[in-house]
């Protein structure tokens, strides 16, 4: 009995003096190139997954706008739109003011005239003009001087309507006005004899006027003008206009 309690005795101090030399066990942490336990290692070399097999999630920067050329491409004519404003000599709401003489009158003497026109539409302008012309002749009678005279007196005044074509003709310059135009008036012709001692009304009447024109602007509000047609008085009209 005493022998197996030794045994015992010399079991447990062994056991115990075991378990207090026995050194601390350090984890180990797998190297990087380890292979996880949980990834088989038997994949063939072709089946590992390689880094130009993998898919690259990295963002592709979007390729920059190309910008619009908006130059004219050369030998084509580019078409203006049908309504455009400025760089015209001719704009809706001018206000249109000419002061000239006539050439080529039906009668002696150069008429003088003026023109007042208003701008209504964007081609189209409205208003009214007024001729005049005066003169006197004679003091020879069959080679004879004579005290007689003779004179004349003419008045047109009417309305007027001008189509001004610098946008139908595509011409965009603010120095040149091209136009023509209508009118409608009355002539008042009246002829004076001193050996009768009064005035004669003759040929006076509804007038109607139709012409064509051009203006020159030598800066933006003054400019020369010329017309030709047929206006009451004289077949010409040449002067000065201004735009304001």
């Amino acid at each position: 009995m005493k022998n197996r309690l030794l045994a015992l005795f010399m079991l447990w101090a062994s056991a115990s003096y075991a378990q207090s030399t026995r050194l601390p066990v350090r984890k180990q942490t797998p190297s990087a190139g380890a292979v996880s336990p949980s990834r088989p290692s038997s994949l063939r070399a072709e089946e590992r997954p390689t880094s130009t097999k993998l898919p690259d999630n990295r963002a592709t920067p979007a390729a920059p706008a190309r910008p619009v050329s908006t130059a004219p491409r050369p030998g084509i004519r580019q078409r203006r739109p049908p309504s455009y404003s400025g760089g015209l000599a001719y704009e809706k709401g001018d206000k249109l003011l000419q002061v000239g003489v006539g050439l080529s009158s039906y009668y002696y003497g150069n008429p003088f005239g003026v023109t007042f026109e208003a701008g209504v539409d964007k081609d189209i302008s409205v208003g009214a003009q007024i001729d005049y012309n005066s003169s006197t002749y004679g003091g020879y009678y069959y080679g004879y001087s004579s005290a007689y005279r003779w004179g004349y007196s003419a008045t047109y005044f009417g309305l007027r309507a001008s189509y001004h074509a610098n946008r139908l003709l595509d011409l965009r310059s603010d120095k040149f006005d091209l136009y023509a135009g209508l009118g409608l008036g009355y002539v008042s012709f009246k002829w004076k004899d001193n050996s009768y001692g009064g005035d004669v009304d003759y040929g006076s009447r509804i007038f109607f006027n139709y012409f064509i024109g051009g203006k020159y602007y030598f800066n933006k509000h003054i400019g020369a003008f010329a017309e030709v047609g047929y206006t009451g008085i004289s077949s010409t009209r040449i002067g000065l206009c201004a735009k304001f």
